[in-house]
């Protein structure tokens, strides 16, 4: 069970900031790839881990003497954290908060997107935020679904369409695909080439999926059993490789 929590909180673990040494987050080559569900991340030459409240910051340019670089306060209900390029992500039971980290060591609130209480894993790209919301206790009355976003103004999100459906989970987005697991419900795979009106293109029901992450050609999904791989070359139509059992 740590093998994977460990996967699927830090995936890679090679690359280094464009001139080998210290850098900001803008010229720095992420180091980190975790799920949705994370609650630590690489970046650069530094590691962000959230608590229920708190973003801890530290240097990692020396990772046998990591060094703290401080900390600030989030609101409470902290639940993951996903980083792409120069911001952070951070989903929490009440809302989508975006951070930059331009200063790596200072991040910034950009925007956010309040919600009804839930439980909110939450991933991104250049002009759009994707979220799922879980509506049941303990993570609070919202109802189930996937909500989109539109972030072209980071600082003020707009909500662009919502998709209802049961136990929604972990998710992950590669290029025009987003995976999103429903838990016993399996994982539905969308076309979101237009987010205002993404397109089912199929559901896989093989396991009880969690969280996944894409890498390159490869989707690592961690289910109720362990790990399970898939090549997503056609990226609507995944091929089972292998299975780690837990």
């Amino acid at each position: 069970m740590k093998m994977i929590i460990f996967l699927l909180g830090l995936f890679i673990i090679t690359g280094c900031t464009k001139d080998g040494g210290a850098a900001d987050a803008s010229a720095a080559t992420s180091i980190g790839k975790g799920g949705s569900l994370a609650r630590f991340t690489i970046v650069g030459n530094f590691l962000y881990l959230v608590d229920d409240l708190t973003l801890k910051i530290f240097d990692i340019s020396d990772p046998v003497n990591a060094t703290p670089k401080g900390s600030i306060i989030l609101r409470f209900g902290v639940e993951t954290i996903f980083p792409y390029k120069d911001k952070l992500f951070i989903g929490s039971r009440d809302g989508m908060y975006i951070y930059s980290i331009a200063n790596p060591v200072i991040p910034a609130l950009l925007g956010e997107a309040r919600h009804t209480r839930s439980c909110d894993p939450v991933v991104a790209n250049d002009t759009t935020a994707f979220v799922t919301l879980r509506g049941n206790q303990p993570c609070g009355p919202a109802e189930d679904g996937l909500y989109i976003y539109d972030i072209k103004n980071i600082t003020s999100p707009v909500a662009l369409a919502t998709i209802r459906m049961p136990t929604p989970n972990g998710l992950g987005l590669q290029d025009s695909l987003l995976y999103v697991c429903q838990k016993l419900n399996g994982m539905r795979i969308y076309n979101v080439s237009n987010p205002s009106a993404p397109v089912l293109r199929k559901t896989i029901t093989t396991y009880s999926f969690e969280d996944v992450i894409c890498y390159n050609n490869l989707l690592i999904c961690y289910t109720s059993r362990g790990l399970a791989l898939y090549d997503i070359r056609v990226g609507s139509n995944p091929v089972f490789l292998s299975e780690v059992v837990n």
